[in-house]
């Protein structure tokens, strides 16, 4: 039971499995839809194709997810580095074998079911109803037909049954829930004594033959990575905005295409509401007197009395009692369920009936209401201009860029052919991946593709950020280990360092072996007039640990040490420093918490299960699965 408990605290726990094949399903699709029987494959499930097609669009859709996340540190190298390719198709892989065994387990979704999910998405909202346009507008984006993502829909929805039904027999007991918080809550404080390796580096004898068998032996460590210099030419957007000119037709164009997604503003409401506050720890009864305070408050504010001051008064909402209650204007989406649907259902002035929500209970009142509006063209117009014209001019930046590099002929150099667009050609310094270019700052895309050329030679347009670019490799500086009289002087600082280190380690070792004689921590450092230090409490979770380090195999060792165990089987490293350690004390969790956060405690463990469930779930389908792999087609994919 324990082990189970320290496996599933000390994960870093991800959102559900679900989650991942959800999206895959809603977004990318599973299936081979078209009549190209002979399209290519990635992957076959059991025979059953996904296609390149299919890799593509899921592929497409990932990368933009992470490029919103990591803007523009999401570089096709740390694309390689994920491995996202291989991600993405683990994940049509498993959509599909969920997806076959939850048809057949009998799961389905009738054709009325999937209209509702669709016709229920604000995606396809136009002036607060679903929009047959903005459907089809929005699916031609994604390049999906109305057929295709319905069966899409379908497939979601079978995919939320299958997954109710797996999680629907998954519980938590008492007795797992109490040793869950035991095992996240109890405490170990810790003393220790601290060896630092810089206060003894001026003790380290050196000599040359030292330093000679150092450098001999860690040679790798001094090596000078690969570096490039190259030359480019900046196709800046700015400098082509001159010929560029927006029309009346065209912004008009771009305000019909976006006028659903860009320029309508939603509804809003402004709001004051008094709130109740009601815990999950409070009993019926206690709930039942609330609900009547409330009442009563409901009933005065529907009088004469003036509701920001009842609110100043009553309400328990700290952040806008102050302000008698007043929320500001607020959209769709910003508020739980039930207090949105009230304050979205009253006219300005009304008062609403008792709200209740997980916060407790509510008085609402709507002071104003801001109506569903479309933007005139006329409040845009410079807006879009200004967007055409960016765009424009930087269509125009990548033709041009494309033309100079389509017109020259062979051996021509970067430079000549700068100078006869009448451009000018920038030249980097030696620059290794991750080093910053002078001037430009990172710019991983460039670097890479000038590692990628040979002299001279001239690369296709590449695009960073908001300009174009053209680049030629001028010298490429292979890897080399330099020679020990050039960096003899950084050798002997890795020495010095090094034999500091383990100066400090013996030092550390021979107090060890004393402090399992005496277990009297305190009086051995005393005698080597060393301080003695303690963490203070910490709990199991993550690896560091106090005033120390991040050191999990001390941190297992301190939650087995008590009074009658007090020292470790070794000494701990960390940062150059040598640490020996003993047990201080034991705090053993809050009981009295746990009762207040039971429920909470239940709901996490029980997601925990639940995610178990579904990775061993995927686990047995795949075992069960023959899978076989077109890894030619996976890695020529773009």
């Amino acid at each position: 039971m324990l082990d189970f408990m320290r496996s599933r605290v000390q994960s870093v726990w991800t959102k559900g499995l679900f989650l991942v094949i959800a999206s895959v399903f809603v977004f990318f699709g599973i299936g081979s839809f078209g009549d190209d029987a002979q399209v290519q494959v990635v992957a076959t499930v059991d025979d059953e194709p996904i296609t390149v097609r299919e890799f593509q669009r899921a592929y497409r859709n990932v990368e933009a997810g992470y490029r919103e996340q990591y803007k523009e540190q999401f570089t096709p190298e740390l694309a390689r580095q994920m491995n996202l390719r291989q991600q993405t198709l683990d994940q049509l892989i498993t959509a599909r074998l969920f997806a076959r065994e939850a048809r057949r387990l009998g799961f389905r979704a009738s054709d009325e079911e999937v209209r509702r999910e669709i016709a229920a998405n604000p995606a396809f909202e136009g002036f607060g109803s679903f929009s047959t346009d903005r459907y089809r507008r929005l699916l031609r984006a994604l390049r999906l037909t109305p057929q295709e993502f319905e069966e899409q829909q379908r497939d979601s929805l079978v995919l939320q049954r299958f997954q109710r039904f797996i999680e629907s027999s998954i519980r938590a007991t008492d007795f797992e829930v109490d040793k869950l918080y035991e095992f996240e809550q109890e405490q170990v404080n810790l003393e220790f004594v601290r060896i630092a390796s810089e206060d003894l580096v001026d003790s380290v004898t050196v000599d040359e033959q030292g330093l000679t068998d150092f450098y001999e032996n860690h040679k790798e460590t001094f090596r000078i990575p690969e570096r490039v210099r190259f030359s480019y030419v900046t196709y800046d957007p700015v400098d082509f905005e001159s010929e560029v000119s927006v029309s009346e037709d065209e912004v008009q164009e771009y305000y019909d295409t976006h006028k659903d997604d860009l320029f309508t503003e939603e509804k809003q409401v402004r709001a004051r509401h008094i709130l109740f506050s009601v815990s999950e720890n409070d009993s019926d009864e206690a709930k039942a007197d609330i609900r009547t305070t409330a009442l009563g408050v409901l009933e005065r504010a529907r009088g004469d009395e003036d509701f920001a001051s009842l609110a100043e008064e009553f309400s328990e909402d700290e952040g806008t009692a102050e302000q008698g209650g007043d929320l500001g204007f607020f959209g769709r989406g910003r508020m739980v369920e039930p207090f949105e649907e009230a304050a979205f259902s009253l006219d300005v002035g009304q008062i609403s009936d008792l709200v209740e929500t997980t916060f407790g209970f509510h008085v609402i009142k709507v002071d104003e209401v801001r109506p569903a509006e479309v933007r005139p063209l006329e409040d845009v117009a410079d807006q879009v201009t200004e967007t055409l014209l960016e765009r424009e001019s930087l269509r125009l930046a990548e033709d041009r860029a494309r033309t100079d590099r389509q017109t020259i002929g062979d051996g021509v150099r970067l430079a000549e052919l700068a100078e006869s667009a009448g451009l000018d050609a920038q030249e980097t310094p030696l620059v290794a991946p991750g080093e910053t270019i002078p001037g430009l700052g990172e710019r991983p895309t460039l670097v890479q593709a000038a590692f990628g050329q040979e002299p001279g030679q001239i690369s296709q347009p590449l695009q960073v950020d908001d300009a174009w670019f053209l680049i030629s490799l001028e010298e490429r500086a292979p890897s080399r280990i330099p020679d020990f009289g050039d960096v003899q002087s950084e050798v002997e600082r890795r020495y010095r360092s090094e034999q500091a280190e383990t100066l400090a380690e013996q030092r550390a070792d021979a107090l060890f072996t004393k402090l399992q004689e005496t277990r009297d921590l305190a009086s051995l450092a005393r005698a080597e007039d060393l301080p003695v230090e303690e963490t203070g409490p910490f709990t199991r979770a993550g690896g560091y640990v106090p005033k120390i380090g991040n050191l999990p195999a001390l941190k297992t060792a301190a939650f087995r040490l008590n009074a009658d165990n007090r020292v470790p089987s070794q000494t701990y490293v960390w940062g150059g420093n040598a640490y020996v350690v003993a047990f201080k004390e034991y705090i053993p969790a809050d009981a009295e918490q746990l009762e207040q956060r039971r429920e909470e405690l239940r709901e996490s463990l029980v997601q925990q299960k639940r995610t178990e469930a579904l990775r061993e779930f995927e686990k047995y389908l795949k075992k069960q699965a023959q899978i076989e792999y077109n890894q030619a087609n996976l890695l020529g994919t773009s």
